[in-house]
């Protein structure tokens, strides 16, 4: 089934016709204040580095004398950040970060396809955006696949269940591919340049790589249950029990088309493939950082570190990963064996990272701004 999606958005409702006057509004007031609450995260960014780098602690302050100081040193901060980092090593990192907006997309697109949903490239990609926009402000880094759910949805009439499911098993399916990442990669980093065993010498990096292997353990039995029993089928355990409740019907209709994921052999492959590039560019961004800021840690210590911490980080604990990320990079970063990582350079590896994908959510914004009203076909 084509989808013709050349007009899409996630704000008004679908059909003919131009919308009330005021839709247009609100959007310009919901993009607007969501941009300056992005541009107030990265100020803060910016002077939790300052206090830092003078020995003062941004939590001694409080909450007015925050903001008054991310205001005032923020904007001037982040251009010398910027300026520190050099123009090539901020582009590297800046390009990296935006390939998995564009590549999810496109992996979006593919799991699309399987549920009979032929959606053009521009459209996916468009959405890909705006939900890249609100993951900066709903829990985790997974608050925008509402935005793509709902988006999902209006694609079609007469399976917007299974269209939203979609958004679903590609998180799934994109989450397994960077936890299995990260269980691969902990070879690499066993040891330090000194001959150090890491994952002996520190209790966090054991009990990182097992939090990791738990949630890849967890998250493909879902994968082979989901893909490759019957235990959603209709008639079938899940879809007994969903049968009882309000809705569930479309709900156990929806769950037992995943199995259209399995029987689809090029499904995966697929998006192992987009998933790979994925993971690379994730793990780029904070080479291309840690490199301009001339970090003395291995790459191949990266590798492992990066893509656990983005993993545990995507748990609901707190808005965006917010604290999760920053405490795990320094506790596994800031030791002994690499002496050239100190505690506020940890930190401006997590922060300066997180800057750059705030960057492409600000861009999101913009999309979300000027994009055109959802149709349905």
């Amino acid at each position: 089934m084509k989808a013709d999606v050349r007009r899409v958005g996630p704000v008004e409702g679908a059909g003919g016709g131009p919308g009330p006057r005021w839709a247009g509004w609100a959007r310009l007031a919901v993009a607007a204040g969501l941009l300056a609450l992005i541009f107030h995260i990265i100020f803060c960014n910016e002077a939790q580095l300052h206090l830092a780098a003078t020995g003062q602690s941004w939590d001694a302050l409080d909450k007015w004398d925050q903001r008054q100081l991310a205001w005032s040193r923020g904007p001037g901060e982040l251009w010398r950040t910027v300026q520190r980092l050099s123009a090539g090593h901020w582009a590297v990192a800046m390009g990296c970060c935006g390939v998995p907006v564009v590549l999810g997309g496109l992996r979006w697109r593919r799991a699309l396809k399987v549920q009979g949903l032929d959606v053009g490239v521009g459209a996916v990609i468009r959405v890909s955006f705006v939900a890249h926009f609100f993951n900066a402000f709903l829990l985790g880094s997974t608050g925008g696949d509402v935005v793509k759910a709902w988006c999902a949805s209006r694609w079609t009439r007469e399976r917007r269940a299974e269209a939203a499911l979609t958004v679903l098993v590609d998180r799934l399916v994109g989450t397994l591919a960077l936890l299995l990442f990260a269980v691969v990669m902990i070879p690499l980093a066993w040891r330090s340049p000194d001959g150090t065993r890491l994952f002996l010498a520190h209790r966090t990096y054991p009990a990182v790589a097992l939090l990791v292997g738990a949630m890849a353990a967890v998250t493909l039995g879902l994968v082979l249950v989901a893909f490759h029993t019957d235990w959603l089928a209709p008639g079938r355990g899940a879809s007994r029990m969903l049968g009882r409740l309000p809705r569930g019907e479309a709900l156990a209709r929806a769950l037992a088309a995943c199995r259209l994921f399995g029987r689809d052999r090029t499904y995966l492959p697929v998006s192992a493939a987009y998933s790979a590039v994925i993971n690379a560019a994730i793990v780029g961004t904070f080479l291309a950082i840690a490199a301009g800021l001339g970090l003395e840690v291995p790459a191949r210590v990266l590798w492992f570190v990066v893509p656990a911490v983005v993993c545990i980080a995507a748990l609901p604990v707190t808005p965006s990963g917010l604290g999760v990320r920053e405490h795990l990079l320094v506790s596994l970063l800031a030791l002994p064996e690499f002496p050239g990582v100190r505690h506020g350079e940890a930190l401006a590896l997590a922060l300066l990272a997180y800057t750059a994908n705030l960057a492409w959510s600000a861009l999101g914004g913009v999309v979300y701004l000027f994009q055109p009203r959802q149709t349905t076909v």
